[in-house]
């Protein structure tokens, strides 16, 4: 097992679901080509079958919501949360049609 991890060096990452933020492993070929967010695998799946809320000031993905029936899967923004100093209030004041450009100009 040893040298299949140094073989393919493979590294530890923390969920970029503030919430859940378990460590996992990840290829660093991924890394060089993702988007900088890298989620274990449930929040991956989850990325893909719920709404995703974001915070607009620090981009920290917050969580995810329910998606009802017939209901589009988009991205949700707070203002703030608490990764960047903002409360539990400013991560559950969401807003669906702006994005975080438009909270960086307010």
């Amino acid at each position: 097992m040893n040298s299949i991890l140094l073989k393919n060096k493979l590294k530890f990452f923390n969920c970029s679901n503030s919430a859940c933020n378990k460590l996992f492993l990840i290829n660093p070929k991924e890394v060089e080509h993702g988007s900088g967010v890298h989620f274990c695998p449930t929040c991956f799946s989850n990325s893909k079958t719920y709404h995703t809320i974001q915070c607009s000031n620090c981009l920290s993905i917050i969580d995810f919501l329910q998606v009802e029936q017939n209901e589009e899967i988009t991205t949700f923004y707070s203002k703030k949360c608490t990764c960047c100093n903002g409360t539990i209030e400013d991560e559950i004041h969401l807003s669906e049609n702006d994005f975080a450009e438009v909270f960086a100009k307010s």
